[in-house]
């Protein structure tokens, strides 16, 4: 069985809904913001970092990094049509959303809930997270018109990206003014996130 470290609200979401539409049996592990006393020994063995999810696979090897974890497990059940095969034309541009979400949408967004991260001058916050707001619009505008004709990352494919990507709106500030100056990214996060499996885990990620 997997484990899944993980946190309401973080990157483990996409993860474990993932794991939920593969019909994939796992243990779920809190794992508390900080480092503190109740952080679980196992996780801080696992990832250095302190960040979460970590999937931690039946025999014992860990996989940190939310899209390592997104790639590994949508190539698990090739009869799901989760990822496209590594021969499929589609793959190139599967891995292209993956990646760009991970390095460019997730760090904007960590730019701007973790500035003082990113500066050692004393009034450099308001400064890194003002251009992380404009990367961040800028991010958003390049997935929308990705989506056309959509309605998926894919065209009319379906695939595990689609849940990665189907994630983030919940993490902006003005997640309704976002989504109306962006009805691409709207609609799939209606496809997405009504998803059975996709829905029974956002219940426990946003409050």
């Amino acid at each position: 069985m997997f484990k899944l470290f993980g946190r309401a609200g973080t990157a483990s979401f996409a993860v474990e809904a993932l794991l939920e539409e593969m019909s994939e049996p796992y243990e779920l592990v809190n794992v508390k913001q900080g480092n503190g006393a109740d952080t679980p020994e196992e996780f801080r063995a696992l990832n250095p970092l302190g960040q979460v999810p970590v999937l931690v696979l039946p025999d014992g090897t860990a996989i940190p990094e939310s899209a390592a974890i997104m790639i590994y497990l949508g190539d698990l059940k090739p009869d799901l049509g989760l990822a496209p095969a590594p021969s499929d034309p589609m793959r190139a541009v599967y891995l292209r959303w993956m990646i760009f979400l991970s390095a460019k949408l997730y760090q904007s967004f960590r730019h701007i809930y973790h500035a003082g991260k990113y500066t050692t001058a004393a009034d450099g916050v308001p400064a890194i997270r003002a251009a992380a707001e404009e990367s961040l619009e800028t991010d958003w505008k390049i997935i929308e018109d990705a989506l056309q004709p959509g309605p998926y990352l894919l065209g009319d494919r379906f695939s595990a990206v689609d849940i990665y990507c189907g994630m983030f709106p919940d993490w902006s500030r003005d997640r309704s003014g976002m989504l109306d100056r962006h009805p691409n990214i709207a609609r799939l996060c209606e496809h997405v996130l009504t998803r059975p499996a996709v829905a029974r885990v956002r219940d426990a990620h946003v409050t």
